[in-house]
Order: C-alpha cells, then sequence, then structure tokens
C-alpha cells in the first residue's frame, strides 16, 4: 500500500510541475508580447510638416506707433517645413529630441474691389534654419505614446513675398520680392508643444506622426520697424525613424 501511495505521489508531482511549468512559459510568453515600458534607444528621423500659420501683429509703440491699416487683414498660411531629428531615452519615462529644422512661417492677404474688379493678393513667408530641443515623457516599447515640450533657437534666412494684382482695365502682374536685410532680426527664439505617436518595427524602421504648436518670443522684425510681428503655427509632423 505504502509503494502505491509513494508512486502515486510521485505522478502527482510531476504532472503539477509540468503543469505549472508550462503556466509559467505561457506567461512569459504573453508578457513579452504585451505593451511593456522599456527605455528608448537612439533613433534617427526625417520629418516633414504641414502647418498653419499665423501671426500676432501689432504697432510697435517705441518706434512710430503706425496703425495696422489693411494689414489688420491678414490670414493664417498654410505651408511645409522639413527636418532631420533625433531621439534617445534618458530612463524609461524621458527621452531627449533634438535635430536641424528648415521652418516656414506666414501670412496672406486678400482684396477685391467689386466695384472696379481691381485686386490685391499677397503671401509673406519667414524661412528660418533652426534647432530645436525638447524633453519628452514617453511610454511603450515598439508603440510609443508622447507629449513634451521645447524650445528652438532660430536663425532667419529670408523673407520672400508674393505679390499679385489685376487693374480695372484688366492687366493682371505679378512680382516675386525675396528680402534679406535689416529689417528683420537675424534670430528669434520660440517654444513649442508636441504630443504624438511612434512604432518602431523589429529592424529597426519606424514611423512618427505627432501634433505640434509653434509659438514665437522674439519679434521677427527690427526695432526700428513700424510692427511687431510674431509667427505662430500649429500642425501636424509625419516621419520616418531608424534605430541606430
Amino acid at each position: 500500500m505504502i509503494r502505491y501511495l509513494l508512486v502515486c505521489c510521485l505522478i502527482l508531482s510531476l504532472a503539477f510541475q509540468s503543469s505549472f511549468g508550462q503556466l509559467e512559459i505561457n506567461q512569459q510568453a504573453k508578457k513579452k508580447n504585451a505593451w511593456v515600458q522599456q527605455k528608448m534607444p537612439t533613433q534617427v528621423s526625417m520629418e516633414i510638416t504641414r502647418n498653419q500659420s499665423f501671426r500676432t501683429l501689432v504697432p510697435n509703440a517705441s518706434f512710430l506707433n503706425t496703425p495696422l491699416g489693411e494689414r489688420a487683414n491678414e490670414s493664417p498660411l498654410t505651408l511645409w517645413s522639413y527636418g532631420l531629428g533625433m531621439q534617445t531615452g534618458l530612463g524609461k519615462w524621458i527621452r531627449f529630441e533634438s535635430g536641424l529644422l528648415w521652418l516656414q512661417q506666414g501670412e496672406q492677404y486678400a482684396f477685391n474691389d467689386p466695384n472696379s474688379d481691381s485686386s490685391l493678393n499677397y503671401t509673406n513667408r519667414y524661412r528660418y534654419l533652426g534647432l530645436p530641443l525638447a524633453l519628452n515623457l514617453q511610454y511603450g516599447s515598439s508603440f510609443r505614446v508622447f507629449v513634451g515640450a521645447g524650445i528652438a533657437p532660430m536663425i532667419f534666412n529670408r523673407s520672400i513675398q508674393q505679390i499679385n494684382w489685376s487693374t480695372a482695365l484688366g492687366a493682371n502682374e505679378k512680382e516675386t520680392l525675396k528680402i534679406k536685410n535689416n529689417d528683420f532680426t537675424s534670430a528669434v527664439f520660440q517654444v513649442y508643444f508636441q504630443g504624438g505617436i511612434q512604432y518602431t518595427g523589429e529592424k529597426g524602421w519606424g514611423m512618427i506622426l505627432k501634433a505640434v504648436y509653434r509659438q514665437q518670443l522674439s519679434n521677427t522684425y527690427s526695432k526700428y520697424n513700424a510692427y511687431i510681428h510674431k509667427a505662430n503655427a500649429m500642425g501636424f509632423t509625419f516621419g520616418i525613424s531608424k534605430t541606430f
């Protein structure tokens, strides 16, 4: 009898160990496939941004204090910007982001006289090269969500004004002015806020999609200009990333 009891206990023990081992393996496999928080590896990216740019514009009270006039009727302008980026994890929850940004911002104006069929339309574009620096809170591994803020010192490149007008006599004219002179400050500073998602595949290639809001802190124009101009923007960025 004792021999039979020992045999039964041995069989039950082996069965329990086998079941426990399978359960542990299944739990480990399940845990491996879950959304587990991990430190982000270093990545580089190429990004393209579609911005709706708008501005704040007020008279320069310390210079001429000139009224805005028709410039008060300027409206937002949609523009494209491009960048090269680098992201790296500073821990499981924080990621640092930097890169090189070619940024376009601006505004537009349209006037049509119903009495004479004359019109005037123009767009102002301000181009900058910048160095964005941001810290983001992030969560995930292959799929990540992130939200953060940063500052971007921007070096002025040039301003481009495209003008189209027509006269009551039926003439249509256009002109493009490329301006790079002392009418503009050589550098501006912006802060920006962003949030988005990122996916990274097994081979290290990934995609980034984020929303970005930009707020300019300094004046676009020089201190001797008639106005104080600050360009702002909000838009969406799409990028392709690669893990080192």
